[in-house]
């Protein structure tokens, strides 16, 4: 009885865990079908090759990461991106923390990530609002690194 008791909570775990990170993929399949709707994804092989043609400092970033996806739904009808908006406003991934939230008029911007100890494993950019769209970037990507590409780029624009 105990075993068959712990196997239906470790299924239960599983499947639970599995829901929420299906969640995102089940956004953007949902979204990605909609009349022009743009969906890219970027694998492996992809940012080896990407890898080689940057920089030194950027080669390090890129290394850590296995995938890029990028949903943009900027030249559909405003149902489909009113649709988007509340689809993503339920969206509640407990293993991605908010890292920031900006509001500009019709435009809303979160910015999430899921980090253990000093890596990024997941980040996403969710924005909502006439340019919607949605950002994954998985992988393990260094803080440090992340922080010195950001303060590379902050100083090019601010000069």
């Amino acid at each position: 009885m105990k075993k068959t008791l712990f196997t239906l909570l470790l299924l239960a775990g599983t499947l639970t865990v599995s829901y929420a990170q299906n969640q995102l993929k089940d956004i953007v399949l949902q979204f990605a079908s909609q009349p022009k709707a743009e969906h890219i994804r970027v694998g492996g092989l992809m940012m080896q090759t990407a890898q080689m043609f940057a920089d030194d400092d950027e080669s390090e970033f890129i290394r850590g990461i296995r995938s890029v996806s990028v949903l943009s739904l900027e030249n559909c009808d405003q149902e489909i991106k009113d649709a988007f908006s509340k689809q993503v406003e339920k969206f509640n991934d407990e293993n991605l923390e908010l890292l920031a939230e900006v509001t500009e008029q019709s435009e809303n911007v979160r910015v999430l990530a899921q980090i253990n100890d000093e890596t990024i494993e997941r980040f996403v950019v969710i924005i909502t609002g006439n340019d919607a769209s949605l950002i994954q970037i998985n992988g393990k990507i260094d803080l440090v690194h992340m922080e010195e590409l950001i303060a590379q780029n902050t100083n090019n624009t601010i000069k």
